[in-house]
């Protein structure tokens, strides 16, 4: 499953306005339900604030990939941001957080979910990629980045 074919331009902000963890999180649900017309806003960031809880999702080198299952998604759906700054997200390695994919699944779908994860896990161990992800000037960039990622590294 390649996250490229799930990206949306209006899915991208290249820059948070967040600096902080939870706010991230809201302003991250809120271009996931903003680009893909989701209504289902507040069980979303429950469900994302529920998952956090229970172990961070910063995943070190500068990476942190929120993410849940909830009744209320019908398929995978993903958002990604930057921040510039960084956020101290309880990442494992200490660091703060820059790159951001937050990923929202059905409860009983767990293929797509867990081969999106796998992906961008694999993709995020190359500084050549993390480097070429924080200089985006655009949204067209950002995805034809992870597209030139894939295949080279995937």
């Amino acid at each position: 499953m390649k996250v490229s074919k799930k990206i949306k331009k209006s899915a991208i902000k290249l820059e948070l306005a967040a600096r902080e963890k939870e706010e991230a999180l809201e302003e991250l649900v809120n271009l996931l339900c903003d680009a893909h017309r989701l209504n289902n806003r507040d069980e979303i960031l429950g469900a994302i604030m529920r998952r956090e809880g229970r172990q961070s999702t910063g995943i070190g080198m500068g990476l942190a990939v929120p993410h849940a299952k909830t009744a209320v998604a019908d398929k995978l759906y993903l958002c990604s941001a930057i921040s510039s700054e960084g956020i101290d997200f309880d990442s494992v390695d200490g660091e703060k957080a820059q790159i951001f994919f937050l990923l929202v699944s059905p409860i009983d779908v767990s293929g797509p979910h867990i081969k999106a994860l796998a992906n961008i896990s694999r993709l995020i161990k190359h500084q050549e990629f993390r480097s070429a992800l924080l200089a985006c000037e655009n949204e067209k960039d950002f995805i034809k980045t992870v597209k030139e990622a894939e295949k080279k590294f995937l």
